[in-house]
């Protein structure tokens, strides 16, 4: 009897530990995640801050500075994502991660920030931006419909980056000639802010993904669910932190700067970069179905920012409604037959 009991002490000792340790756990999970959010709202104040001061230093606009430096960092968890994924053995998993934040940044960031306020279009974002989008998304779908992303398929992506790379330089070495320079006090000081608040962004995104999802677990949701809320959105939080932000700041060229730049390196010098490290292989439905839906979701934003100058929120419902449709697709299993 006392042995009995003595084991029953042991079971409840032991349950009671693992009950404080999950306990423990959550609580960790909760702060990590509030956290995340203060590290992304207050990484994405110091950057939106800086963007105009570092521009007038450098006299170039805003968006130059978006294309060539914002839109670049704000894609490094897509990279590192993917990155991982391919090493680990998921090169399918890295492809899908890319077309999947894309799509989300295209139709569903975009859509929310003129859902907010209506954007004003300038013309470099209508004709340059726009159609680099849509090219680089094409040459995508192009070079995967074999199944495979060889290293010479990445280095065709690279060097069709270039072009896009070097008119912006371009337009940047026109604006220093015309643009008189700034008196800014400590720019280095602004800029290891700028640094140090996209270093805030990458982090708190990572910590937002990685406890909400254990958060989400912990509440009976299943893995797709998860897939579709925190994954899906995870790796285009710093793109919506930016967008958002730039939004409320009344900022429009960095709003649809940083979404169109964001898809243009992510598409083409990303996936180079991955393929040059490793060959990726690509699943069937992301040629038939994803990529094809990115370059219609592509195509009509371009309309809506061409044909009226501007981003209104009837436009804005529009690409939500082309997110809630591609999430309907990833649900039935819908695909478009390319043969």
């Amino acid at each position: 009897m006392c042995g009995h009991d003595f084991l029953d002490i042991q079971i409840h000792a032991s349950y009671t530990q693992k009950q404080k340790g999950n306990s423990d756990q959550l609580i960790l999970s909760i702060l990590l995640f509030i956290i995340g959010i203060v590290l992304l709202w207050v990484g994405t104040e110091s950057v939106l801050r800086r963007v105009p001061i570092l521009a007038g230093w450098l006299r170039v606009s805003p968006l130059v500075l978006t294309v060539l430096l914002l839109a670049v960092m704000t894609s490094l968890p897509e990279f590192c994502v993917s990155l991982f994924a391919s090493m680990r053995g998921q090169p399918a998993a890295a492809v899908g991660n890319i077309v999947g934040s894309n799509f989300v940044t295209l139709t569903f960031v975009a859509g929310i920030c003129a859902l907010w306020r209506p954007i004003v279009v300038g013309p470099t974002l209508r004709e340059r931006e726009s159609s680099w989008m849509i090219l680089s998304a094409a040459l995508l779908l192009v070079i995967a419909m074999d199944g495979v992303i060889s290293r010479i398929d990445g280095l065709i992506l690279l060097m069709s980056y270039c072009p896009y790379l070097k008119g912006t330089i371009d337009d940047a070495k026109q604006q220093r000639k015309e643009t008189p320079v700034a008196n800014v006090a400590k720019p280095w000081l602004h800029i290891m802010i700028f640094v140090a608040g996209i270093a805030m962004i990458v982090l708190g995104s990572s910590w937002i993904v990685e406890n909400g999802t254990l958060l989400a677990r912990r509440l009976g949701m299943n893995d797709l669910l998860i897939g579709v809320t925190f994954y899906a959105f995870g790796t285009s939080l710093p793109e919506l932190a930016i967008a958002l932000g730039a939004v409320f700041r009344r900022q429009a060229d960095v709003t649809l700067g940083e979404i169109y730049a964001s898809n243009i390196f992510t598409g083409l010098a990303v996936v180079g970069c991955l393929c040059l490290i490793k060959p990726l292989s690509v699943e069937s439905i992301i040629v038939q179905r994803d990529l094809p839906m990115l370059i219609v979701a592509g195509v009509l934003l371009q309309m809506f920012v061409t044909t009226g100058r501007k981003f209104v929120r009837l436009e804005a419902l529009v690409m939500i409604a082309i997110y809630a449709l591609f999430l309907a697709a990833q649900f039935m299993g819908f695909s478009i037959s390319l043969s």
